[in-house]
Parts: structure tokens; C-alpha cells; sequence
């Protein structure tokens, strides 16, 4: 393990152990025992430390390792991003509610254009499987109802459903069922 990947991984445990509120360069620096000059040489701010850890975190919740991409059926998809998310956020309880207020206001647009870049990139791979599943009726989409404004409204209901803690997605499941198949 590098360097990066011990100052990020140790950054991840004290979000994991204290918060990610309580995450400063000194702490790390005292964590990985090394210079807080070190930090510096990978992460030149506090707020570029902070959106490295929680962009990691983002991928460690969303850790399908490409297996979402393998369904044939979008509902299959979305059932097993469901069940994914819900076991890695275990390790993150409270990373939802209390990512959104660790930066200070003049980093809040950098950190905000991180988390949609990250979830651009994964809805992009959710079209693609919508595109690919062969099981869709015809003509469901059009210019009014795109693959990618459903799967925004999709990837929407599913977050809810995790923030609220459902037990499962059927109800979404079922919605997506009776609106492409």
C-alpha cells in the first residue's frame, strides 16, 4: 500500500470510528505516523483530504465491482444495487446524513461537483443496462420518457428507500415492472 491509499485509509477509519466531522490533516498525520508535511504532498488542503475520503467512501457503499452490469433484467440490477448498498453502508451508518455538512461553504461547490460526477458516471452504467434488457416492451421510451430521465427517477426512489432504511425495494421493483415490462 502506498502512501495515498494509507493516509485515505486512515482518514475512512476515524470517519468510520469518530465521524467524518472529526477528520483533520494533524489527526491523520498522528494515525499514519508521519509528517503532516507528508499530507501535504498528496492533499494540499483539508477540503481536498475530506472529498478524496468521501469520494472512497461513495465507492466503498457503492462497491458493486461490476456485477450490477451482469443482469440481463434492469429489476435484477436494481435489486442487487439495493442489497449492496444496504451491507456497505453498515460500515458508513450515518455517512448520508453528515457528508453533505463536512465541508466549510467555500468548498461546498467542489465537494458537491465530486458526488455528481460520481453519480453520473454510475447512472450512465444503469442506462446501459436499461438499454441492454431485452425483456422491455416496445416504444416505452420516447422523447418525453428517456432511459436516462427513468433511471434518474428510478436511482431517486431507490436513495429514498435507503435513507428511509426499507427492508427491501419491492415497492420499486414492481414500479419498474409495470412501467417497461
Amino acid at each position: 500500500m502506498d502512501l495515498y491509499d494509507k493516509i485515505l485509509n486512515t482518514s475512512k477509519d476515524i470517519a468510520i470510528k469518530d465521524g467524518i466531522n472529526t477528520i483533520n490533516m494533524r489527526l491523520v498525520a498522528k494515525n499514519c505516523n508521519i509528517a503532516l508535511g507528508s499530507i501535504y504532498n498528496y492533499f494540499p488542503s483539508k477540503s481536498d483530504l475530506l472529498i478524496a475520503t468521501i469520494q472512497s467512501i461513495w465507492k466503498d457503499i457503492f462497491n458493486l465491482k461490476d456485477d450490477y452490469l451482469k443482469f440481463e433484467k434492469f429489476t435484477d440490477s436494481i435489486s442487487y444495487i439495493f442489497e449492496t448498498i444496504n451491507i456497505n453502508l453498515k460500515k458508513y451508518p450515518d455517512f448520508f446524513t453528515l457528508h453533505s455538512i463536512s465541508f466549510d461553504n467555500s468548498n461546498k461547490h467542489k465537494g458537491k461537483k465530486s458526488m455528481e460526477i460520481f453519480l453520473t458516471n454510475f447512472k450512465n452504467s444503469l442506462v446501459k443496462i436499461l438499454e441492454n434488457d431485452k425483456n422491455i416492451r416496445p416504444n416505452v421510451f420516447n422523447k418525453d420518457l428517456t432511459p436516462n430521465i427513468f433511471v434518474d427517477c428510478v436511482f431517486n426512489i431507490l436513495l429514498s428507500l435507503i435513507f428511509e432504511k426499507k427492508p427491501n425495494c419491492n415497492s420499486l421493483i414492481k414500479l419498474i415492472e409495470n412501467s417497461i415490462y
